[in-house]
């Protein structure tokens, strides 16, 4: 499955908000949803969904008067009922991709908070047919920085593999630094894992953190990047920096797909 272009026009913005540093420091901003289109999908799919870094909260029009919930638990209902039935795709699964970082502190009052995002893995499970993805290192299940014990159609990963659709995914959680943190390797480590998983050629790689992309300007770890563009080429899709453009292709033909505060709908062209 390989990427064959990302719209230039946004499907939609989707208002939200996000935390300050301080009280009363919180602002409103926007996330873009992006549509791109693949040269092909497993029979009887009709989307993939990829986002991460959705680190902030819904407004305060669309909580009504309640708490406001997260970002990432207000989104798969809008992509599922506002967005999706507008793209005239054939019916079929859709899957979603989570690359990670899915908190913010109620308070809005501090930047870079960890908590328990298990409520939207769930909400997108809700929402679309299965769900893969990884731990940013500002996530926690429950209370505690450990592997979850998602049911099916939940997939959690972290140097593993699993197939859904016919599509054989990887994924490494977490960040480089220090293991005594939360979702954390030493780099060294990191970048053994990363190699083992590549040997095994995945369709797709999950990571919150990844390579960078020194052509393009856009940030991010040049020991992944070396490592990736030593083996067969595949489809990353990351978090954890943001880049201007979300997508870039690597000296061995790997694509990476930069989904950090953004949400992309990956679909087939239409014939």
């Amino acid at each position: 499955m390989r990427i064959t272009s990302i719209q230039l026009e946004l499907i939609r913005e989707i208002p939200f908000l996000n935390a300050g540093r301080g009280p009363g420091g919180f602002y409103r901003d926007s996330l873009p949803v992006h549509r791109g289109f693949v040269d092909a999908l497993p029979d009887g799919m009709s989307a993939i969904i990829a986002t991460a870094d959705l680190q902030g909260r819904e407004t305060f029009e669309s909580a009504g008067g309640k708490p406001l919930r997260l970002l990432g638990e207000v989104l798969p209902a809008i992509l599922a009922n506002e967005i999706l039935p507008n793209l005239g795709l054939a019916d079929g699964r859709i899957g979603v991709l989570l690359a990670g970082d899915f908190y913010t502190v109620p308070a809005l009052d501090k930047r870079g908070g960890s908590g328990n995002v298990t409520s939207v893995w769930q909400a997108f499970a809700d929402e679309f047919d299965w769900v893969v993805g990884v731990a940013g290192n500002h996530d926690l299940f429950g209370d505690a920085a450990t592997r979850p014990r998602f049911n099916n159609p939940i997939h959690f990963l972290d140097y593993d593999t699993v197939t859904v659709d016919e599509l054989p995914i990887a994924g490494l959680s977490g960040i480089p630094g220090n293991p005594r943190r939360p979702w954390r390797r030493t780099e060294d480590d990191f970048v053994e894992a990363l190699e083992q998983l590549l040997c095994d050629s995945p369709a797709i790689l999950v990571m919150h953190e990844g390579p960078d992309a020194p052509d393009f300007g856009f940030r991010g770890s040049p020991r992944m990047r070396e490592s990736i563009e030593s083996s067969e080429p595949t489809l990353i899709v990351r978090g954890h920096a943001h880049w201007k453009e979300p997508l870039a292709t690597l000296s061995n033909g790997t694509q990476v797909l930069n989904v950090d505060a953004r949400a992309i709908l990956l679909t087939c062209q239409a014939s």
